[in-house]
């Protein structure tokens, strides 16, 4: 099996996932380099600090749902930002147990900076291909597939 940076020949199966993991991976490390070349901060930080800005003020769980990362995550990722000074964590004065979070002007002034250049890096990626939507929707179909296919190997 191959995972070969220039595919010339169709694959399928388990060649298929492996050039799609080695790809994606590719692609994730370049984004956060650059997102991090931007801001000084890794690329899941940065997805929090933006949802922090833009909800204004927030919980941890608000901020999964925005961004779609699990608690444990935005937990230790509002960590690192509250230490370099990016966001503020209070009580909520009406339910002790609650941690309101809030962008500082430091963090607020960071989105403000960066924002305009990744949604200009993000406009160049869509005009220059597809919006990925229909390669989109065909992994989502091979992962249905997939799926049925792992239900009926494990029921046998």
């Amino acid at each position: 099996m191959s995972t070969q940076d220039d595919i010339e020949e169709p694959v399928a199966g388990e060649g298929l996932i492996a050039a799609i993991h080695s790809l994606s991976h590719k692609l994730m490390l370049l984004y956060s380099q650059i997102v991090y070349d931007q801001t000084g901060l890794n690329w899941q930080d940065w997805r929090i600090l933006r949802a922090v800005v833009g909800l204004q003020s927030c919980r941890a769980q608000d901020i999964c749902d925005e961004c779609g990362l699990q608690k444990p995550h935005v937990s230790n990722g509002l960590a690192r930002l509250e230490k370099a000074g990016h966001i503020e964590r209070s009580r909520n004065p009406e339910n002790a147990k609650v941690k309101v979070v809030r962008s500082t002007a430091q963090g607020a002034s960071l989105v403000e900076k960066a924002q305009p250049v990744l949604d200009d890096l993000n406009a160049q990626i869509t005009t220059k291909g597809t919006s990925g939507e229909g390669l989109l929707e065909e992994l989502r179909g091979y992962q249905s597939e997939l799926d049925r296919l792992a239900k009926i190997t494990s029921s046998e």
